[in-house]
C-alpha cells in the first residue's frame, strides 16, 4: 500500500478479502531519498570481516509514531584520513513516504569504526530507544538523549566487548523490568594475523571459519544505574574453548516453552547452534543437542547466520527459523510443545528451494496479513570468487519470499513478488517494519557493499491490528510481551522484540493480520512481569497503545506521563501528530489533561497551536482540559485558534468558556490577534461573546 499521512490510527473504509491475495513488493529506495552505500574495505586482501556485515534497524528516535532508519557502515582498512570517509547514517522519516539524513545533528555516523550489525532497546527506560552497535572492534553504545541526538556511553556503561560482535540483543533476561543486552561474537581475529593465504592457485579467496577459534558470548546484566556488569561466566555460558566453541552471526530471544521467562537462540557458523533455556534464577542452559535444533536434520553442523522465531504452524509455539550455506538447505525447526523441535525444511517445502542458497537476514513476517507467518531470506554468496570456481553457485543471488499456506507449508513466490527478486545481490541485513503506517511489513535489505534496498509493501493485504505496548512495571518498550489474538476461526501468537535477522532490529510494533475478520474477538497482552491485560471487541486497521497496568491491577500513570527533555508528555507528543485515538487511549489511561510542556503549554495549547481540527479539540475539551490555560508568555489555546482563523475552534472554545478577555506578555488579545491577521469571521463569533 502506498504512504500516506495517516497517524498511529488508520481506519480503512471496508474489510479487504484475502482469498486471491498477492504478494507485491515495490523498490522506493530512491524517491524515498535513501542514497546511502555500504563499504566492506575490500581491497584484495581478503580480510574476513568483509565477508559478513552489515545490517541496520527500524527505530522511531524521536518518538513521533514514524519509523526511522539506522544503517551500519564498514570502512576502509587505509586511508582512514580520506576525505570522505564511510560513515553510519541514520535516516529521520518524514511521515509522507520519504527520508531525510539526519546523521550529523543525531550524532550517529560511527566514523572510525568497522561496524557490523545493531540492537535498539531502551536500557535506561527513560521513553526513547537507545542503540548498541557490534563492531570489528570494541561495541558502541549510544544513548539517545531525547532532543534528536546520541551520546557514546559505551565506556561509563562498561559494554564495549573488545571481540569482534556480530549481532546483539536488548532482552530482560532476569525479568527484573530493565532490558539486559546479550553480544554474540563470532571468530578470534586479527586483521594483521599472519594468516596463509586462502583459494585456489592463482585465484586468492576468503578462508574458511572453520581455520579459526570462535570466541566468547557476552552477557551484560542491567544494574539500572546506566551501567552493565558482565555476568557472562556467572550465567552459565562458560564452555567449550577453541576451535568448537560456537563462532556466532545470530541471536533472537523468545519464550520457547511459554513458561513466561525469555530463552535465547544463537545461530553459529560451522559449529552447532545453541539454545539458551533460561532457568529463571539468572542462569541459562544450553539444551540446544537435546531439544533437536542444534543440528540439521541429518546430524550436521551447519553454518548457521541469519535467525527468527515465530509460530509458522499456528500452534501457539514459536518455532525457530534458520538460515545456512550452500548445499546445506536452511533450517526450520518446528516446536513440538514438549521441550523439542523438529527440522521440517523439506516437509515445510522449502529444502530444495534454499539448497544453494546463502542466506543471511531472514524473518517470519505476514507479507499479506493473512495470520499466517511468511519467510523472508536475503541471500547472496560469501566467496566473491565462487562464479569462476563452480558451475552451480553464484555469488550475487536473489532473495527469495515464501509464501504460508496456512497448513505449515511454503511456497516460492519470489518471482511473482517484484522485480527486487529477479534481481540477484549480495544481501546481508533484512529489517522489518512498516515504515509509512499503512499497516503492512516493509523491508530494507542491506549488502555487503553498495546500496541498501527499501521495499514497500504494496501486496493485496487482509486486515490487521497494531499494538505498541508501554511498559511500566516491565521493560519501558514492552519487549518480550506476548500478544495473544482472538479471531472467529483462529489465535494468532506474537511476540514484542526487535532483535533477529541478521545483525539487525526491526519495528518495536506487534502487528497482527487479521485476514478478512474486521474485529478481534479478544486481545491478551502477556508482560514480561507475569501481568495479563485483555481487550475485548478490539477494531482491526488501527494502532492501539496499550499500556501495563501497575501490580494493584489498575492502570499506572506513572508511565503515562513522562516527559522529554522539552517537558513533553506521550498526551502532548499525540496531540502534536493530531493522533486523536492514541489521544483518547491515553485519556482512558489517566493521561494528566493539563501537564505542560516547559513553555507551559497544556495538550489543548498544542492542539490549537498546531491546527488539527475540532474533532481533537473536542475530545480534549470532552475531558474536562482547562480552557484557559496559558503558557508562560501568557498565550491560550483561543489566541491561537483566532490568530490562525480557525473559526470551527473558536466555536469550540468558546462553548467551553474560553476567557476572550486573555491577553498574551505582548498585551494583545484573540481579537486582536483575529483583526491583525484579518480573519472577519472569527472576529464575528469572538464579538457574540463580547470583550
Amino acid at each position: 500500500m502506498r504512504p500516506n499521512a495517516v497517524g498511529m490510527v488508520v481506519l480503512l473504509l471496508c474489510a479487504v478479502g484475502v482469498a486471491k491475495a498477492r504478494a507485491r513488493f515495490t523498490d522506493v529506495t530512491a524517491e524515498a531519498g535513501i542514497s546511502w552505500r555500504h563499504v566492506n574495505g575490500a581491497e584484495g586482501a581478503h580480510h574476513l570481516p568483509e565477508t559478513v556485515g552489515g545490517g541496520g534497524a527500524f527505530l522511531d528516535v524521536d518518538g513521533d509514531g514514524d519509523l526511522d532508519l539506522f544503517l551500519v557502515n564498514g570502512r576502509a582498512w587505509t586511508n582512514d584520513d580520506v576525505d570522505d570517509p564511510a560513515r553510519s547514517a541514520l535516516y529521520r522519516n518524514n511521515g509522507d513516504g520519504s527520508f531525510t539524513d539526519a546523521t550529523a545533528c543525531a550524532r550517529l555516523g560511527h566514523e572510525g569504526h568497522y561496524g557490523q550489525g545493531v540492537a535498539t532497546g531502551d536500557y535506561d527506560n527513560d521513553g526513547d530507544v537507545d542503540i548498541y552497535v557490534t563492531n570489528f572492534g570494541p561495541n558502541t553504545l549510544y544513548r539517545n538523549d531525547g532532543d534528536g541526538s546520541f551520546t557514546d556511553v559505551t565506556d561509563s556503561a562498561s559494554v564495549g566487548d573488545p571481540l569482534w560482535s556480530s549481532s546483539a540483543a536488548f532482552v530482560d533476561v532476569d525479568m527484573d523490568g530493565l532490558p539486559d543486552l546479550y553480544v554474540v561474537n563470532y571468530l578470534r581475529y586479527e586483521i594483521d594475523g599472519a594468516y596463509p593465504p586462502c583459494g585456489e592457485p592463482g585465484l586468492r579467496a576468503y578462508c574458511h571459519p572453520s581455520l579459526f577459534e570462535g570466541a566468547p558470548d557476552r552477557l551484560y546484566r542491567n544494574n539500572g544505574d546506566g551501567t552493565f556488569s558482565d555476568i557472562s561466566e556467572a550465567s552459565g555460558m562458560g564452555g567449550i574453548e577453541g576451535l568448537f566453541l560456537g563462532k556466532g552471526l545470530g541471536v533472537v530471544a523468545s519464550d520457547f516453552d511459554n513458561d513466561g521467562a525469555p530463552d535465547l537462540y544463537i545461530a553459529n557458523d560451522d559449529t552447532p547452534n545453541n539454545l539458551l533455556y533460561n532457568n529463571g534464577d539468572g542462569t541459562f542452559t544450553d539444551i540446544a543437542l537435546t531439544a533437536g535444533c542444534a543440528y540439521s536434520f541429518d546430524g550436521v553442523a551447519q553454518a548457521g547466520m541469519g535467525v527468527d522465531a515465530g509460530d509458522y504452524d499456528g500452534d501457539g509455539l514459536f518455532d525457530i527459523l534458520v538460515t545456512n550455506l550452500s548445499y546445506e538447505t536452511n533450517a526450520l525447526y518446528r516446536n513440538n510443545g514438549d521441550g523439542t523441535f523438529t527440522d521440517a525444511i523439506y516437509e515445510a517445502g522449502i529444502g530444495q528451494a534454499s539448497y544453494l542458497d546463502v542466506g543471511f537476514g531472514a524473518g517470519f513476517v505476514d507479507v499479506d496479513n493473512d495470520g499466517a507467518l511468511d519467510i523472508f531470506v536475503a541471500n547472496g554468496h560469501v566467496l566473491d570468487t565462487v562464479d569462476r570456481t563452480s558451475d552451480v553457485l553464484t555469488y550475487a543471488q536473489p532473495d527469495r519470499l515464501f509464501r504460508n499456506d496456512g497448513a505449515g507449508g511454503f511456497t516460492d513466490v519470489s518471482r511473482a513478488s517484484g522485480e527486487h527478486f529477479a534481481t540477484p545481490g549480495v544481501s546481508r541485513g533484512a529489517i522489518f517494519g512498516d515504515y509509512d503506517n499503512d499497516g503492512d511489513t516493509d523491508i530494507v535489505v542491506c549488502r555487503s557493499t553498495g546500496p541498501v534496498s527499501l521495499l514497500r509493501n504494496d501486496s493485496d493485504a487482509g486486515n490487521w491490528l497494531r499494538l505498541r505496548l508501554r511498559g511500566v512495571v516491565g521493560p519501558r518498550d514492552g519487549g518480550g510481551a506476548r500478544v495473544t489474538v482472538t479471531l472467529s476461526d483462529r489465535v494468532v501468537v506474537r511476540e514484542a522484540r526487535t532483535a533477529s535477522s541478521y545483525m539487525s532490529a526491526h519495528d518495536p510494533r506487534v502487528l497482527v493480520g487479521l485476514g478478512e475478520a474486521v474485529v478481534a474477538d479478544r486481545v491478551d497482552v502477556r508482560w514480561p512481569t507475569g501481568i495479563t491485560q485483555t481487550l475485548t471487541r478490539v477494531e482491526g486497521n488501527q494502532e492501539i497503545l496499550v499500556v501495563e497496568t501497575g501490580a494493584d491491577g489498575h492502570p499506572s500513570t506513572t508511565d503515562i506521563d513522562t516527559r522529554d527533555l522539552r517537558g513533553r508528555t506521550p498526551l502532548i507528543k499525540a496531540v502534536g501528530r493530531g493522533h486523536v485515538a492514541v489521544v483518547r487511549n491515553l485519556l482512558h489511561n489517566g493521561a494528566d489533561i493539563d501537564a505542560r510542556d516547559r513553555q507551559g503549554a497544556t495538550a489543548l495549547v498544542h492542539a490549537a497551536r498546531a491546527g488539527h481540527g475540532p474533532r481533537l479539540i473536542r475530545a480534549l475539551l470532552d475531558a474536562d482540559a482547562d480552557v484557559n490555560a496559558t503558557t508562560l508568555d501568557g498565550e491560550s489555546a483561543l489566541m491561537y485558534a483566532a490568530a490562525a482563523g480557525r473559526v470551527g475552534a473558536v466555536l469550540l472554545l468558546l462553548d467551553a468558556g474560553a476567557d476572550v478577555r486573555l491577553v498574551d506578555a505582548q498585551g494583545r488579545s484573540a481579537r486582536a490577534l483575529a483583526a491583525a491577521a484579518g480573519h472577519d469571521t472569527v472576529l464575528t463569533a469572538l464579538d457574540a461573546v463580547g470583550e
